[in-house]
């Protein structure tokens, strides 16, 4: 098993496809000068959060946990294709252990949330097999999906990395996961679904106090049945193992650092994200977004999210270029003090 915290507060930075031991509690948090934060100041420190999209023919299903030690948010979102976000639910509130209960290891926890008529729950196991969801957002949006899902199969990508020299961030990301049994409705109708699939992301760590990032994930079935997605993010985590891969039909081929080319003053012109070895060159054409910015005393937040289609080129080790055109799926940038 792989243990986050070594001896001497040393952390085990690296790709891991093997179980964890995530003893995070284990570890000295230090300041610029080397002296240790201790107490309430360590464990406002340390932020998790999980984000799962479902994604169909039809339609597209965001939603998430996010817990800061001093405040939580949930939300979620529905996207259709031909009208654009539809419904979206988002709660914010001060501190999470009693309101939003967030297990801290990868491998093996459990999401609960509830408050007035909405409620989140999300559980996963490697060791089982299974993410598991049963959520309801106000009565109006409800998912509930059975999504095998572990470490021999589905093969996610889990990097360590430092944050900054004394602090680190781990992230697992998969893409894409196809349900046992899923079912979304909205008002009360059962929505339909074609070659419906999945994207995850849980991450935790001590963050940068200041945290940037661009993000890219896609997930979809092909004509010819192929199944395909990817994970794609900079400005964090650049330095040691960075958080980009593709999967094609369960098998991961991680990636160089990749660049996002976009026009941040008209965002919805088309992307590219590419990389200079050439095995990831892919386009992305924004349909809608959801969006949010927070000024707060302790946060301050501006980020904006894109849902639309993805085209290009992934290029496997050891196999042949696959081209793919019209894939849904999610840009972000994302600026914050937390």
């Amino acid at each position: 098993m792989y243990k986050l915290i070594g001896e001497n507060n040393k952390v085990n930075y690296g790709s891991i496809d093997e179980p964890i031991d995530f003893n995070y509690k284990d570890f000295k948090l230090l300041n610029f000068f080397g002296k240790e934060i201790k107490g309430i100041k360590k464990k406002f420190a340390f932020h998790k959060f999980n984000y799962i999209g479902i994604i169909a023919d039809e339609y597209l299903v965001g939603f998430a946990a996010v817990s800061l030690g001093y405040m939580h948010n949930v939300f979620a979102y529905l996207f259709d294709y031909k009208k654009g976000v539809i419904y979206e639910y988002n709660a914010i509130g001060l501190g999470d252990e009693k309101k939003l209960l967030f297990g801290v290891n990868p491998d093996e926890y459990e999401i609960s949330f509830r408050k007035g008529r909405t409620k989140l729950h999300i559980t996963k196991s490697h060791t089982q097999g299974k993410l598991i969801v049963d959520a309801d957002f106000e009565g109006r949006l409800k998912v509930n999906a059975i999504i095998p899902y572990n470490l021999e199969n589905s093969k996610p990508l889990r990097v360590l990395n430092p944050s900054e020299p004394s602090r680190w961030t781990f992230t697992e990301k998969c893409s894409p996961l196809v349900p046992e049994s899923i079912g979304v409705s909205f008002e009360g109708l059962e929505l339909e679904y074609t070659n419906v699939s999945v994207l995850y992301d849980w991450s935790g760590g001590y963050l940068r106090r200041h945290t940037n990032w661009y993000w890219a994930a896609f997930s979809g079935i092909l004509p010819d049945t192929m199944q395909i997605g990817a994970n794609i993010a900079a400005l964090v985590n650049e330095s040691y193992f960075n958080e980009n891969a593709f999967w094609i039909n369960g098998n991961r081929t991680r990636s160089h650092q990749c660049i996002f080319d976009f026009d941040v003053s008209d965002p919805y012109k088309p992307w590219r994200i590419w990389n200079e070895a050439g095995t990831i060159d892919i386009k992305f054409n924004p349909e809608g977004e959801r969006s949010e910015n927070i000024n707060a005393v302790l946060i301050k937040t501006a980020f904006r999210q894109f849902v639309g289609k993805f085209s290009g080129i992934l290029k496997p080790e050891n196999g042949n270029s696959v081209e793919f055109s019209d894939v849904y799926g999610f840009t972000e940038y994302h600026r914050a003090k937390w």
